[in-house]
């Protein structure tokens, strides 16, 4: 909770500002959680990404990535002023999921989606 108002208050002070949590040890099983957010003067990128080494505690070792991604730029950017003077701006939500699992030494397949 610290560091939301930590950002809310830096948001406030600097439209201009980034943003960053990393946990390498969720849970004490090695899960990790990474969320960021960068705020310019164009544009903002907000991610998570969630690591789990052993899916539920998987004998076999799957792991899994899931990654979320929510970006906004500016539309006049790309298509220029609106005739009637409306912000216009581009959201796009990127979402990721990976799995990987050891079929031998060295030898890691991945699935993504």
């Amino acid at each position: 909770m610290q560091c939301f108002m930590m950002f809310i208050l830096s948001h406030l002070l600097c439209p201009m500002c980034s943003f960053a949590y990393s946990h390498r040890n969720l849970f004490g099983r090695n899960q990790k959680l990474n969320i960021s957010l960068e705020r310019g003067q164009i544009d903002s990128i907000f991610c998570i990404n969630y690591t789990d080494p052993w899916i539920e505690g998987d004998d076999k070792g799957t792991s899994r990535i899931i990654i979320i991604q929510n970006s906004r730029t500016p539309g006049t950017l790309m298509h220029g002023n609106q005739h009637d003077n409306s912000s216009l701006s581009i959201d796009r939500v990127t979402v990721g999921i990976e799995f990987s699992r050891a079929l031998r030494p060295k030898l890691f397949p991945q699935l993504s989606f």
